[in-house]
């Protein structure tokens, strides 16, 4: 596959395939809960359980194979996320995010053809995070296997650091202005919880109210049947604002939050890039001596195909994939690269405008009809 990402369209990448994550309600241990994940895949019709470990053994994968990559962080690694008693909005939260980041790894360009994609989706061995960490970290990474490997310094222009650089600021800018904007739309979602549970509380003293035989004259009789009436409209429109919570949470705030995790990601290579690639250097130089040696391991020893594409590859271009301005020239290019997938992904604020004015628009004529309903009598 080329260095070069040419996606043909925002949703042709964003949903090569529908990822559900769910929390499986068993709890283990004593002291410590270990949260286990049902990942479910609809390319794959695959149900494979993940603990966070093992999405942190991909994350790390991930990294040491496409380090000029956009590869987002996963959420915390909290302590506080395994004691028992911990807040169940931390738990939701913490899947939301594993949710957006396996939709970004699998919907990227490069990442979703990868073997190892369909390995985490679909492999049942235990201890998986070891048993990936064995089969695929011997794997040479995308620099020596991809075919703009050899080829990278004629291909990089003199103005592309200058190019990527200048991308880069205006990055920062857009990403500051997302996080306002995602933190407007977390309040905007607890607001409408906070309507939702008030409602509620008022639909359930209406109701208690509507019981009481504190008077027997005919005006009580007839107000405790109103507020019978009104306690069942009030919960009705109780239930109205949890949906639109949800809605808004869903259709909106996760979007926007998607695309906050994707334009991080790209701060986060550059960043990485920054640093150097001199320990990529080294750790390629090892593995063409592996391949030299036909040092043979994890998923290789099986896959033999695989095994003898990479050994060709290696073999034929030794020289240019020892050479470090080839490394840097192909960083380079992943970066242009994942420049432009960015860009693909910024269709998400159209929709997220869409959605915006769709979920308020449609759910208060619901609301407002709802309260018509409790005053009517």
């Amino acid at each position: 596959m080329s260095g070069t990402v040419e996606p043909k369209s925002f949703f042709h990448f964003l949903h090569p395939d529908f990822i559900v994550i769910e929390l499986i309600p068993q709890k283990k241990g004593l002291i410590y809960r270990h949260f286990e994940y049902l990942v479910k895949s609809d390319l794959f019709k695959s149900e494979v359980k993940r603990r966070y470990s093992d999405f942190q053994a991909l994350y790390d994968l991930l990294l040491l194979r496409f380090p000029y990559r956009i590869v987002p962080k996963l959420p915390p690694a909290k302590l506080m996320a395994m004691v028992a008693g911990v807040s169940s909005d931390v738990i939701d939260n913490r899947k939301k995010a594993l949710t957006r980041w396996l939709t970004v790894v699998t919907s990227h360009p490069v990442f979703s053809k990868d073997r190892m994609i369909k390995f985490f989706l679909t492999d049942v061995s235990n201890d998986f995070s070891s048993f990936i960490r064995d089969q695929f970290r011997h794997i040479p990474d995308e620099f020596m296997l991809n075919e703009d490997g050899p080829r990278a310094r004629d291909i990089a222009t003199p103005g592309l650091r200058a190019e990527v650089m200048s991308y880069r600021s205006k990055m920062q800018t857009l990403v500051e202005n997302l996080q306002s904007l995602g933190s407007l739309m977390s309040g905007e979602l607890k607001r409408k919880e906070e309507t939702a549970e008030y409602i509620s509380k008022i639909s359930k003293e209406f109701s208690s109210l509507s019981v009481s035989d504190i008077s027997t004259s005919g005006n009580w009789s007839t107000i405790k049947d109103n507020m019978y009436r009104a306690s069942k409209e009030m919960n009705s429109l109780s239930l109205l604002y949890e949906k639109m919570a949800d809605d808004v949470d869903e259709r909106v705030l996760q979007h926007v939050l998607l695309l906050v995790d994707v334009l991080q990601g790209y701060e986060d290579l550059y960043q990485r890039h920054e640093k150097g690639l001199l320990p990529d250097h080294k750790r390629g130089l090892e593995k063409i001596m592996m391949t030299k040696r036909r040092d043979t391991r994890g998923v290789l020893t099986t896959d033999r195909s695989w095994r003898d594409d990479i050994e060709k590859i290696i073999l034929e271009h030794e020289i240019i994939l020892s050479d470090l301005e080839s490394r840097q020239a192909f960083a380079l290019l992943c970066l242009n690269s994942e420049r432009r997938l960015c860009e693909m992904y910024f269709e998400i604020l159209g929709e997220v405008l869409r959605s915006l004015v769709r979920v308020e628009h449609g759910h208060l004529g619901k609301v407002v009809k709802q309260w018509q309903e409790v005053v009517s009598f």
